[in-house]
């Protein structure tokens, strides 16, 4: 009889822990998976990321507008397409999952006012191109 509790208390204790313990996606772990996906160029691209996981519905400002994070706890990267050039350019905001590691992509043209921001890889920056006549 006491074999039985004692079991039952474990399969129980061990579910439970499955059940509320979820694995958290690192910030390296995300930054791979962007990378994956084929959302950056690291020889081409600068990209910036949040040094701490974003809450959901976080207003995250911009030089010119604001944009609430998703509902769901993520990594938040700007990915800086032109990084030699001025701002008006198109750039990518990337939120990442950092339970599923799913993750959303909008497509802006203004650098973020965050004192979140981590330099993740700085990359030379492109030279302009010569234009053409």
């Amino acid at each position: 009889m006491k074999t039985k509790v004692f079991f039952t208390t474990c399969l129980l204790v061990l579910l439970s822990t499955c059940v509320f313990s979820q694995h958290t996606i690192t910030r390296d772990e995300a930054f791979k998976i962007i990378k994956q996906k084929g959302l950056v160029d690291t020889l081409q691209n600068n990209v910036a990321g949040s040094k701490q996981i974003i809450t959901p519905n976080t207003v995250i400002k911009f030089v010119f507008d604001s944009i609430i994070s998703p509902s769901f706890k993520s990594w938040f990267f700007l990915i800086d397409m032109y990084p030699s050039f001025d701002w008006g350019h198109p750039c990518k905001y990337v939120f990442v999952n950092t339970i599923d590691g799913s993750l959303i992509q909008l497509n802006n043209q203004s650098p973020v006012d965050l004192p979140l921001i981590l330099l993740l890889e700085q990359k030379e920056p492109n030279p302009r191109p010569t234009p053409t006549f």
